[in-house]
């Protein structure tokens, strides 16, 4: 679809969203970023899966990629509360591969610092630079980051603790990244917002999925 029968469909669909609909969906838009970005290795705690998604929601990630090496992710719907309608997940299960290996080869090709998280890590996160884009890496409660995700990061940072137990559990230790992270990165003026190219696309999309019939809607705007 051209760009100009994009913005023309969604002009189509924007008449059967209500204002309030329309106007949260500019708000996010305009606070969304893909200058950060999570991937979850083997995550098959499903509460905890399902809250990470929910936490990415909340703190603007648009894009999270999901690794299924040795466990399926499983979506828990009643903790993610549908915030994976507004998120672009993306799923390495191919069998008999290295998926972790797939997933930051494709991060790096797109310019992503590989950034993996270690309670075991020297670094703590507030010294974490986030003058490139970032690739946050999480493992599983039990066995955390296999050994080529830590072998193959660029930097592996920490939170600190303070207490006895080793460490929080990923989705608030992923809450917690991505609280620090999102805080310090809107305070810059670096380019961490949408393009308008990557606005219209997600507007589009969320248009589709605000909209009742929206696919008898689209069907009719182009038979018109």
């Amino acid at each position: 679809m051209q760009l100009q029968e994009k913005k023309a469909l969604i002009a189509y669909l924007s008449q059967f969203a209500t204002p309030a609909r329309r106007d949260r969906i500019e708000s996010v838009l305009n606070r969304r970023t893909r200058y950060l970005t999570l991937v979850l290795e083997d995550i098959y705690q499903t509460h905890n899966a399902s809250a990470v998604l929910r936490n990415c929601d909340c703190f603007g990630i648009q894009d999270i990629h999901i690794v299924e090496n040795l466990k399926e992710f499983t979506l828990n719907k009643d903790v993610s509360v549908g915030s994976e309608r507004w998120l672009s997940v993306y799923r390495y299960r191919d069998e008999n591969t290295n998926n972790t290996q797939h997933c930051l080869e494709k991060l790096k090709s797109e310019g992503y610092k590989i950034i993996a998280t270690s309670p075991h890590a020297e670094k703590p996160l507030d010294e974490l630079s986030i003058d490139e884009k970032l690739a946050l890496l999480f493992g599983s409660e039990v066995n955390g980051l296999s050994d080529y995700a830590l072998q193959n990061a660029d930097e592996v940072v920490t939170i600190p603790i303070q207490g006895f137990s080793e460490s929080f559990n990923i989705s608030v230790s992923a809450a917690l990244c991505l609280y620090h992270l999102t805080t310090r990165l809107r305070k810059t003026k670096k380019n961490w917002p949408l393009t308008e190219a990557e606005k219209i696309e997600l507007r589009l999309n969320w248009l589709r999925k605000s909209v009742r019939h929206s696919e008898n809607l689209e069907q009719k705007f182009f038979q018109n």
